[in-house]
């Protein structure tokens, strides 16, 4: 590809060089000013010259001028040393956190935990960056990364690319969800035999939870012919608030909504868990202050600030999800 631009060895020091000559008017007290020895300078001042292929200071006079040229040239350096100075304060800026803006998705049952925890430590420290949080499903958020509206997001692994990256962030097991009045909300833990299909609210295979709840033999085949169903969490949470029935559904995602009419409870025989991940691009770097916040995310992991869910118990570990006996 052919340049129009000209190969030269001048840097900002060259102009810097010029324009503390021309400010001082003098060869000395400029060499002072940029602390290094008269002979450096003059070598300096000889090479731009050289270089641009006029003379800039009338060295016979005292004190030292411009020539015509040098006040052309020297007009011009003040500008693009200004340019370039705002340009690295700015860097330095972000580089320090003390500004910019993080874009950051989440699926909804992500929201209050793990992410917000991580916004608030994030907040206390660097107050003057921008955090924007998108929520929506897993799909979408991939797209939303892929295509560079949101730095990272929190989501379940929604199908592989080689555009996008997914790092096992947590995984989170499956509960019976239902009124405080139901007869099952009273047990510890419940078989999928004892639970009835008429009540089952069951969630579009849009979402991750729900595409989860669909694969082969998770299910009892009698569960996937309910008639009430919910596009996401937030309306199945409301639903089963007001009586309406039960789902089965992950535990931070039965969290969302805070309510003494849902109760959770332990499931006997399913064992399964939905695998939450961080979701990055492979063909891009996070930006500090995205790779900072996602370190708080980390973080707070790692000291176990998770949610009281009701009843208590504690978030699941683990790596796969699976149809098996609990022990």
């Amino acid at each position: 590809m052919k340049s129009d631009s000209i190969k030269t060895n001048i840097s900002i020091r060259h102009l810097r060089a010029a324009i503390a000559v021309a400010e001082l008017r003098s060869f000395t007290r400029a060499a002072e000013f940029l602390h290094v020895v008269p002979s450096a300078l003059t070598e300096t001042i000889r090479q731009l010259e050289a270089d641009s292929g006029v003379s800039l200071f009338d060295r016979a006079v005292r004190p030292v001028s411009l020539t015509p040229a040098g006040t052309e040239l020297i007009a011009r350096a003040r500008r693009i040393v200004a340019d370039f100075d705002t340009a690295m304060l700015e860097m330095r800026r972000l580089g320090g956190l003390a500004s910019g803006a993080v874009r950051v998705g989440a699926a909804p049952s992500m929201v209050r935990y793990p992410l917000l925890p991580a916004i608030a430590s994030f907040r206390a420290r660097h107050p003057a960056v921008e955090v924007t949080v998108f929520d929506d499903i897993a799909g979408r958020l991939g797209a939303m990364v892929r295509d560079r509206t949101i730095d990272f997001a929190l989501a379940e692994r929604w199908h592989e690319t080689d555009e996008l990256t997914y790092q096992p962030l947590l995984n989170d097991p499956f509960v019976l969800v239902c009124h405080s009045d139901h007869p099952l909300a009273r047990e510890r833990a419940v078989a999928l035999s004892a639970i009835p299909e008429d009540d089952m609210i069951m969630l579009a295979t849009s979402t991750g939870i729900g595409k989860l709840l669909a694969g082969d033999g998770i299910l009892p085949s009698r569960f996937h012919g309910s008639t009430l169903r919910a596009h996401g969490t937030i309306s199945m949470l409301i639903m089963i608030s007001q009586g309406m029935g039960l789902a089965l559904m992950p535990r931070l995602a039965a969290s969302v909504l805070q309510s003494p009419q849902i109760v959770q409870v332990k499931l006997k025989d399913l064992a399964l868990e939905r695998e939450l991940c961080i979701v990055t691009s492979t063909r891009t770097s996070l930006t500090p202050a995205a790779a900072t916040l996602l370190a708080y995310l980390k973080d707070s992991l790692e000291a176990g600030e998770a949610p009281r869910i009701t009843p208590s118990g504690r978030s699941g570990a683990g790596r796969r999800a699976k149809n098996a006996p609990e022990r």
